[in-house]
């Protein structure tokens, strides 16, 4: 699993419940896509049946759990290679579908 501390990130919302996550990057994002589980954004492998990634330009959003602390919403900054191929992987592949 990947160390936060290898990108620039921002934490948006801390220490809240998947739901309330999910409700944050949904009204925080231009576009929201929803992952499998296991789905991995810039070696961060996300958790659960599925997970909400959005953008807001070339920023992504997602969940983080960090263990004995709960869920996290974090920004990653300037990501816009990593925009790019997801929205790609959604043209391809049925299992990550846009909600947003």
């Amino acid at each position: 699993m990947a160390c936060l501390r290898e990108y620039r990130y921002e934490i948006l919302l801390k220490n809240t419940t998947l739901k309330e996550c999910e409700d944050y990057i949904k009204k925080c994002s231009e576009d929201v896509y929803l992952v499998p589980g296991g789905y991995k954004v810039k070696g961060i492998t996300l958790l659960g049946m599925a997970s909400p990634v959005g953008f807001s330009g070339s920023d992504i959003i997602i969940q983080f759990t960090k263990p004995c602390f709960g869920f996290f919403v974090i920004k990653l900054e300037n990501e816009a290679q990593e925009v790019k191929k997801l929205r790609d992987q959604y043209k391809k592949d049925k299992n990550v579908k846009k909600i947003k």
